[in-house]
């Protein structure tokens, strides 16, 4: 008997039984399973669920769970139930089945000022939300606890060949060196598909190929209480919606290893990011190590503390991998660059929430002596949800600021390139992404949203956000030296507050969007209208040019197999 029950135990950990009804599956950030659950939380009184995400649907079923079946928001809860259970597998037999899904995407996109918004920053769906037409996603599960994944996609590329490289001189001038070395790469300033008056994700008409994919791809174990994963896709630290600090969900194709650890009340994620040298210079790759705790001191209150590292994989020690280092202890500037950070959800009263992140670039005290800038950033918010007699409705408030320095560090740079196409020497056109907040340093952002959700049916948003930016964006060299030379050969030393310098870019963005659930089972449509006002403020004379704006414009259609 006592034999039987260790076996029987061995089989539970390892997961060799017949598959059960959950996929070991990471669920991608894409997914309204997020917005409800939070939404569902949010409602009850309860703090935000985890906010490490992607979830595995272990993970994702635990947090449902916590809150009882028989409840006042039972369509939230069947709703939310249901998209777990997903498109059923072929089971082979009682530990291998299979899964071919296909996905069609139409979308069809409109701007009205192809002249002046020419660029990936100058549309609000841009690359990384642009979906490909054909999606051939291909699944093997082996038991209960192990899947493979993979995908075929054929999309539109975001590089257009004609288009005029850009000279090593003026790389340098950027001051981005600390990512291009000034190789062969070339950031693409204007993208020709954006300059479009109509476009469309059609691969046909002369357009190409998008050349990386897979954009979603994993191998994950996974357990009720445990996940490893290795894959492809978005990843996101935070609940914040104009953006995160340290990890933003803005990046679609990261590389990356998680491993989390979970119960109702605690969570233990370890985050690494790999990549690439997209110069081709024989630079070091990087990779980005971070671990992160949340715990639950009330049901009401969740807290979040990080510690993060960007290094060169050149020289790497395996001391900087260990999950209990603490990698402010890391002075090394010419090999990494460390980010703390501090997060807190509070939901004081049921449909009252408030969120706040707080991230320090490398902390100092007073006995270093460094001359290097401050380098912090804060995002506050708060939102309100009430039930209707149909749907849910949530206003929300949220303000963000990052100091000039933030994510710029003397050879390491908390910055993404990505290259746009693959398998060429001497053509390498790249664009430049910030890894956590999407709106990059020395910026203020302030946003107000309203959101309606009909749980399966449709899904609302409207918002209203001013942006405004310093000079130092990721194109600005990070160190300003007296003599008017700049460079990323020495530490930052533009200081905040933010926005820094005499000129400033005001962003005033204003838009619509919304996904509605057809009746036909997974077809969905879905749109969007932003208008983009622009302008250049003077600080010294307290006036304003050169005004600019564009209405853009996204319709969409889903349909999935």
């Amino acid at each position: 008997m006592k034999y039987r029950v260790a076996v029987l135990i061995i089989l539970l950990c390892i997961g060799i039984f017949p598959l059960a009804a959950v996929s070991p599956a990471q669920i991608p950030l894409s997914s309204p399973i997020y917005e409800e659950i939070d939404l569902l939380y949010q409602l009850t009184g309860r703090a935000l669920p985890s906010t490490s995400r992607p979830w595995n649907t272990y993970e994702a079923l635990a947090i449902l769970e916590a809150i009882v079946e028989d409840t006042p928001y039972q369509d939230l809860w069947d709703t939310a139930y249901q998209r777990m259970e997903g498109t059923s597998f072929h089971q082979v037999d009682e530990t291998f089945s299979y899964r071919i899904s296909p996905t069609i995407n139409l979308e069809s996109y409109v701007h009205t000022n192809d002249q002046d918004f020419t660029s990936y920053d100058d549309w609000i769906y841009s690359y990384d939300e642009r979906k490909p037409f054909l999606d051939l996603t291909f699944s093997m599960q082996f038991s209960s606890s192990f899947l493979f994944e993979t995908s075929l996609q054929a999309g539109v590329g975001a590089y257009i060949e004609g288009e005029d490289p850009t000279s090593d001189s003026e790389i340098e001038s950027w001051g981005i060196g600390a990512i291009l070395d000034y190789g062969d790469a070339f950031l693409v300033p204007d993208a020709t598909l954006y300059r479009r008056t109509f476009s469309s994700n059609l691969p046909f008409f002369g357009s190409p190929l998008e050349p990386d994919f897979p954009r979603h791809s994993q191998m994950t174990y996974a357990g009720p209480w445990w996940a490893i994963s290795l894959g492809r896709g978005a990843y996101s630290w935070g609940a914040g919606e104009s953006g995160n600090l340290v990890v933003g969900d803005h990046i679609s194709n990261h590389t990356g290893l998680t491993a989390s650890f979970f119960n109702e009340t605690f969570k233990a994620q370890l985050l690494y990011l790999f990549f690439p040298d997209v110069s081709q210079t024989g630079k070091s790759p990087r990779i980005f190590l971070a671990h992160r705790f949340e715990f639950n001191p009330a049901v009401w209150a969740r807290l979040s503390i990080s510690e993060n590292v960007m290094a060169n994989q050149d020289g790497l020690s395996l001391q900087y991998v260990d999950p209990t280092y603490i990698y402010h202890n890391l002075f090394h500037v010419k090999q990494v660059n460390s980010i703390a950070s501090l997060e807190a959800d509070i939901t004081p009263l049921p449909g009252l929430a408030f969120h706040g992140q707080f991230a320090l670039d490398q902390l100092q005290v007073p006995s270093e002596g460094a001359d290097t800038a401050a380098a912090m950033a804060f995002l506050v918010s708060g939102s309100y949800s009430w039930g209707m007699q149909k749907g849910y409705f949530t206003f929300g408030l949220e303000a963000a600021s990052t100091d000039p320095a933030m994510y710029r560090r003397q050879s390491v740079d908390f910055l993404i390139a990505r290259d746009l196409i693959k398998n060429q020497a001497h053509l390498r056109p790249v664009i430049i992404d910030y890894l956590g907040y999407s709106w990059g340093s020395d910026s203020k952002v302030y946003q107000a949203r309203l959101d309606y959700l009909l749980p399966g049916k449709v899904n609302l948003g409207t918002s209203v956000t001013i942006h405004r930016q310093g000079e130092l964006d990721y194109l600005a060299a990070h160190h300003d030296v007296v003599d008017g030379v700049d460079t990323n050969d020495d530490d930052p030393n533009i200081s905040g507050p933010s926005p820094s310098g005499d000129t400033i870019t005001e962003r005033l963005i204003v838009g619509l969007g919304g996904t509605y659930y057809t009746d036909i089972p997974n077809l969905e449509l879905f749109g969007q209208v932003n208008w983009i006002g622009r302008r250049t403020y003077d600080r010294p004379s307290g006036s304003a040019s050169g005004y600019t704006d564009d209405f853009q414009i996204l319709f969409g259609v889903t349909k999935r197999f």
